[in-house]
């Protein structure tokens, strides 16, 4: 069955409260077995839920706080598509802190499950995204 604008804003937003909360098992249940998660301006890919628990294992455990906020969606329902733009707060355990203003494109299948994610980021990615990445 094919999501309503709201429920692709839902799906979106879901993904990134269970990253600020940590929640790795929140994080996996939003992508099918295949999904595609990609980074155009890094040298990041995980290809496959295999792939996609490594890298956000890595993720989650890297960064004390993980604060997406400030979303701006565009949400297509024919295409089953999102396109969100958001601030995005980490700090490592250390109490170094980077902020960026990104943008994730997420697609979906008839599961209603993401199946490629396209992440573009303002800032140098390093730290909790090797695992997993082909």
């Amino acid at each position: 069955m094919a999501l309503s604008r709201q429920q692709l804003i839902d799906m979106s937003v879901t993904y990134f409260e269970g990253c600020n909360s940590h929640d790795w098992q929140v994080v996996m249940d939003t992508f099918a077995v295949d999904c595609l998660m990609w980074f155009p301006a890094a040298t990041f890919s995980y290809r496959g839920k295999d792939a996609l628990g490594a890298h956000f294992k890595d993720f989650l455990g890297t960064f004390a706080v993980i604060d997406f906020h400030n979303y701006s969606h565009v949400a297509d329902p024919v295409a089953q598509s999102i396109c969100s733009h958001f601030t995005v707060n980490l700090v490592d355990h250390s109490g170094d802190q980077i902020t960026m203003k990104n943008c994730n494109i997420f697609r979906l299948d008839r599961d209603d499950l993401f199946t490629e994610v396209i992440s573009y980021n303002s800032g140098t990615l390093d730290a909790g995204f090797h695992d997993g990445s082909e």
